[in-house]
């Protein structure tokens, strides 16, 4: 009996637990699917985090040469329209320029454009529907850049803004930029001539791409081209062409500066390309065998091909410790014809540099091209400014 009873004893204790068994095992199972699902979630969360396009705050800028307005039907930078409608500029710069760009917002970089506007001198129409390079431009954008502020300090910038430049025969060149400096280059992209119909039910606004009176009137503007500009061009061609030059003549050079017995300040320049940039008087080196010239020590180290200079601005302290600012534009077929005629027949044989000589009481400076194939040439700029510049803030420094 008490064997029996003592079995029956141990089979009302077992079978309890052999009753949770089961239930405990479902319950892990369960535990371990959620747990499994919410690492998957949180897997999941960080991947699309991780892929996710970063946003910034910019907005879009719109160039047209002097003398060439267009007008847009319709345009898209990446999700971003372009609001205004008719572009046109009557002063420089008109290629390659960030400021006066329309109001910005935070939003992803964009990864194409799509756009048709009217050429007014050319009285048709163009498309432009492409990828761009992303890539470069998220680059930009996330490493930023640089730039002294008027009080002298140098803060860390970021981009704002994407530029959209359209030429005469369908040209569209994009850079990235932040006001006047720095620009840097996109790409250059080829729109395509269409035909477009004026479509039913639009008002007298949207009617205007179509009106032949508009072209006329927008023609014979003098607030959209201005007058001179008509009458030195009356009867000429367009020059097609001429803004893909501007992108095709570069030549393997470097400038120096030569201030005798002074020291370099910084340096802003655009290229005829409608690139830009500047340096700091901190980047330059003195050459060894010349005391007094001073060359940005990245292009001296690293001679290449580089656009032409459309202007450039500098400071200096000179010898009688007072410091100077100068400011310099070139003539496009000027300057293109020094290069071509330092350069020669095989350009990619030849390195050289563009000498800006100080003379010592601050009042002139030469400016001269020489190569290493022994030619050099003399370059007469169409502007030179000197004047002394603000003491206290200007460039460059004592440590």
């Amino acid at each position: 009996m008490g064997g029996v009873v003592i079995h029956r004893l141990l089979l009302k204790n077992t079978k309890p637990i052999l009753m949770i068994k089961p239930i405990l095992f479902i319950t892990l199972i369960l535990l371990a699917l959620w747990l499994t699902g919410c690492w998957g979630y949180k897997a999941k969360q960080n991947k699309e985090k991780a892929n996710a396009q970063p946003e910034y705050e910019w907005g879009v800028a719109v160039n047209t040469p002097i003398g060439y307005p267009i007008r847009f039907y319709a345009a898209m930078v990446g999700s971003t329209p372009i609001v205004r409608e008719l572009y046109s500029k009557t002063r420089e710069p008109d290629w390659g320029n960030a400021a006066g760009y329309e109001s910005t917002s935070m939003d992803k970089l964009p990864k194409s454009v799509d756009m048709v506007w009217l050429s007014y001198k050319e009285d048709c129409f163009y498309r432009l529907k492409t990828a761009i390079d992303y890539e470069k431009v998220e680059k930009l954008f996330r490493e930023g850049f640089n730039q002294r502020v008027p009080n002298g300090e140098v803060r860390h910038k970021t981009y704002d803004t994407i530029v959209v430049g359209i030429a005469p025969g369908g040209v569209v060149v994009l850079w990235v930029g932040y006001g006047y400096l720095p620009l840097t280059e996109i790409g250059r992209y080829q729109a395509d001539k269409i035909k477009l119909r004026e479509p039913e039910g639009l008002d007298n606004h949207q009617r205007l791409i179509f009106s032949k009176k508009d072209r006329e009137e927008v023609l014979n503007s003098n607030t959209i081209i201005p007058e001179d500009f008509r009458e030195a061009n009356k009867n000429k061609p367009i020059p097609f062409g001429l803004w893909d030059s501007y992108r095709d003549n570069q030549y393997q050079w470097y400038p120096t500066f030569e201030i005798p017995n002074g020291k370099m300040g910084d340096v802003h320049y655009q290229y005829w390309n409608g690139e830009g940039s500047f340096f700091f008087f901190t980047d330059f080196i003195t050459l060894e065998e010349h005391k007094d010239v001073f060359a940005p020590k990245e292009l001296y180290h690293d001679i290449r091909k580089l656009p032409l200079y459309k202007e450039i601005s500098f400071t200096y302290k000179a010898e009688d410790g007072i410091k100077y600012g100068v400011g310099l534009q070139f003539d496009w077929e000027d300057i293109l014809a020094t290069y071509k005629k330092v350069f020669g027949e095989h350009p990619e044989e030849v390195k050289a540099h563009l000498d800006i000589r100080m003379n010592r009481i601050n009042s002139y400076l030469t400016v001269r091209l020489v190569g290493d194939n022994g030619k050099e040439a003399f370059i007469e700029p169409k502007l030179i400014d000197i004047g002394e510049a603000n003491q206290k803030y200007a460039p460059p420094f004592d440590n």
